[in-house]
């Protein structure tokens, strides 16, 4: 039997540039909102990947929060 199984594609930043919080907050939303759409659970599919956005956006959410009420204080 023939070994057909290969590596994930590597990926490599060749730039970078600052984003806010609220900025990537809102990609991460606008992407999960997307995603959601396109793997719908009748497909069948893994929920793991959604559900590591939900957390990421959630943090991304607690720490605003926090920035916004040291700002306060």
């Amino acid at each position: 039997m023939e070994d057909t199984t290969r590596p994930p594609a590597r990926i490599q930043a060749h730039a970078s540039s600052p984003l806010s919080l609220k900025a990537a907050q809102s990609h991460v939303d606008e992407f999960l909102i997307d995603f959601q759409a396109r793997s719908a659970p009748s497909k069948g599919g893994d929920t793991t990947i959604t559900a590591q956005l939900e957390k990421l956006s959630k943090s991304f959410k607690e720490q605003r929060a926090r920035e916004r009420q040291s700002r306060r204080t």
